[in-house]
C-alpha cells in the first residue's frame, strides 16, 4: 500500500479516538465502556503507523495473507466489545429486577398504611358521632 493509505488510515483512527474522547467529555459515554473503544483505536493507529507489525505477526503465526490477520483481529475485538456490553446489559437487567421488587414492596407498605389510616379515621368519626 502507498503511504497515503497509511496516513488516511491513521487519520481515521485519530478521528475515531477524538470522537470517543468527545463523547466521554460530554458524558454521552461512560469511561468504563470507552476503554475498549480507545484500545481498539490505539491498535488501529499503531497498525497504521507501523504496517510491518501486521506482516511480522502474520508470519509468526503462519498466516500467509496478512490482511486476513487484520480481519481476525477485528472480529476478536468486536467479540470482546460484545462480551463487555452483554455483561453490562446483564448487570443492568438484574439491577432493574431488584429495583422493581423494592418499589413493589414499598407500594405494598404504602397501601397498608393508607388502609390503616382510613380505619383509624373511621373509628375517630364513629366515636365522634356516638358521643353526640
Amino acid at each position: 500500500m502507498t503511504p497515503d493509505i497509511y496516513l488516511f488510515s491513521f487519520l481515521i483512527s485519530l478521528s475515531f479516538a477524538a470522537t470517543i474522547l468527545y463523547l466521554i467529555r460530554n458524558q454521552k459515554l461512560k469511561e468504563k465502556y470507552a476503554l475498549l473503544w480507545l484500545t481498539l483505536s490505539a491498535m488501529m493507529m499503531i497498525l497504521s503507523l507501523f504496517p510491518s507489525i501486521l506482516d511480522d505477526l502474520a508470519g509468526l503465526i503462519h498466516i500467509e495473507y496478512a490482511p486476513s490477520l487484520l480481519y481476525l483481529l477485528s472480529v476478536v475485538g468486536i467479540l470482546f466489545i460484545l462480551m463487555h456490553l452483554t455483561m453490562a446489559v446483564s448487570s443492568l437487567t438484574q439491577r432493574n429486577v431488584e429495583l422493581i421488587q423494592t418499589i413493589a414492596l414499598h407500594e405494598r407498605k404504602i397501601h397498608a398504611l393508607m388502609k390503616q389510616n382510613e380505619l383509624q379515621e373511621q373509628k375517630g368519626t364513629d366515636l365522634e358521632t356516638a358521643s353526640e
